[in-house]
């Protein structure tokens, strides 16, 4: 039950939150964005934030916070598709070394470009002190330690507890 006016706004301040940034995951920046953190891109931008240093599948299956296989399933793709090469490592033969071909890395510089073009049209959209005020609370929002630690949201269930 809501405890006043105080709560109640507190309630629309939330719901509100939920609605807008759902709103914002439909939004095509959204889906583009997400390929820089997820997938063949994102395996594909941190190999090429690797430098010439070749990487193994292990690696980006840590990186991408994804399991061996999936992170296989990615590079088999990514091989498909001339992006990657796959060797055996000269150090261990039971490992593999990854790095991004030519091919790879200018697929990778055409997405990051999209995605900066797509940028600055959202800058000239919500202009300079908006886009200070966003950059200011998404900034706040990830280094905000209470919003960090999961545990501290309990669930219905374990507050009953």
């Amino acid at each position: 039950m809501r405890e006043g006016k105080g709560e109640m706004d507190k309630v629309q301040l939330r719901d509100d939150l939920i609605r807008e940034l759902w709103r914002m995951t439909k939004m095509d920046i959204i889906e583009h964005l997400r390929e820089f953190v997820e997938g063949e891109t994102a395996a594909m931008w941190y190999m090429n934030t690797c430098g010439e240093m070749r990487v193994t599948p292990s690696q980006i299956s840590e990186n991408l916070k994804v399991s061996r296989a999936r992170a296989a399933n990615i590079l088999r793709s990514l091989r498909e598709k001339g992006y990657v090469d796959m060797e055996i490592s000269p150090d261990d033969r039971r490992k593999m070394d990854v790095k991004l071909t030519k091919t790879g890395k200018t697929a990778l510089q055409d997405k990051y470009n999209f995605l900066l073009r797509y940028f600055d049209l959202y800058v000239d959209v919500l202009g300079e002190a908006d886009i200070l005020a966003l950059t200011r609370l998404l900034k706040k929002t990830v280094d905000c330690k209470v919003l960090l630690a999961e545990e501290c949201i309990k669930t219905d269930a374990e507050e009953s507890e």
